[in-house]
């Protein structure tokens, strides 16, 4: 019978406390986890701060307002304080962000006061590795204003046999899409967003740390490069209540040259990711022009 632990902390705890306990506590192989445990932290009234808001905005080039993406950072503390419990079964640094949902249900301004409460749940076993779900509902005097849903998973050590059944990948960008932008992502990038995200997660920010956990290499966050794509002007209109989907598929290695590259189709707005050189899309999002009727 899978366990449940659900903590009601007075105020957002301080990332930097969590990560010792991240780093350091001892997990078992994610070949023997069964039946894990959902986890869920809840913080009442968290102000969206008008600096760290600006922070974040500057260096993922947001225009101003408070960024789609920005309560993602804001909830970070409860990532990791998910993370750094003794019972969470997985170990957070060999975790693989492989997509990500958000929805803005309602305005969000700086200075606005949010109850937070973030999950960790619907664990799945999948031909690559354990999945799971990380969601996180901010809300205004008892309405929501702003969802997500992360999904992480844990590699199994050896492949194991598919069982066919694989998800769709997205289109690539087609040939006639729009290079908005062509950018240098370099290690500066990297410890720019981690100083205004809070995530110092070592696999971005040195190449030792990340061969380590089995990469070539250190990579960009995941996040900036949706930040950074949802910021590139002409800034999208993302109408209130539409879902921005997001795939993460390949990692971007420090340093690379990438492209922003834009088009629109079924009703959609489409931006990706890809490595100047070799075309690869490292990440790719879309929502709706418009609301879903109802």
């Amino acid at each position: 019978m899978t366990s449940s632990t659900h903590l009601r902390l007075r105020r957002l705890p301080s990332a930097w406390g969590s990560y010792p306990r991240v780093l350091l506590t001892r997990r078992p192989p994610v070949t023997e986890v069964r039946d894990p445990s959902e986890f869920s932290v809840t913080v009442k009234d968290v102000e969206l701060s008008e600096r760290s808001v600006a922070g974040y905005a500057s260096v993922c080039g947001f225009d101003g307002g408070v960024p789609a993406t920005y309560p993602h950072v804001l909830a970070m503390p409860l990532h990791l304080q998910i993370f750094a419990l003794r019972n969470f079964p997985l170990r957070p640094m060999g975790l693989i962000h492989l997509s990500n949902v958000i929805e803005c249900v309602a305005p969000m301004r700086a200075g606005m006061r949010l109850d937070v409460t973030v999950s960790a749940h619907n664990y799945q076993r999948t031909d690559a590795g354990l999945a799971f779900d990380m969601t996180t509902e901010m809300t205004n005097d008892g309405l929501p204003v702003w969802r997500e849903t992360c999904v992480f998973m844990s590699r199994w050590p050896e492949p194991v046999e598919r069982s066919g059944a694989r998800p769709a990948r997205p289109p690539k960008a087609p040939k006639d899409s729009a290079v908005l932008a062509e950018l240098e992502v370099t290690r500066s990038t990297a410890w720019d967003y981690a100083r205004v995200s809070q995530d110092f997660n070592p696999i971005h920010l040195s190449d030792r740390a990340a061969r380590f956990f089995g990469l070539r290499g250190s990579i960009a966050h995941g996040m900036w490069s949706l930040a950074r794509s949802l910021a590139q002007r002409p800034s999208p209109a993302i109408p209130k209540g539409v879902r921005i989907d997001t795939r993460f598929l390949t990692p971007i290695q420090l340093p690379a040259r990438v492209a922003i590259k834009e088009w629109t189709a079924d009703g959609q707005r489409r931006r990706a990711l890809c490595d100047i050189r070799t075309g690869r899309v490292h990440m790719y999002a879309h929502w709706a022009t418009e609301p879903a009727a109802g």
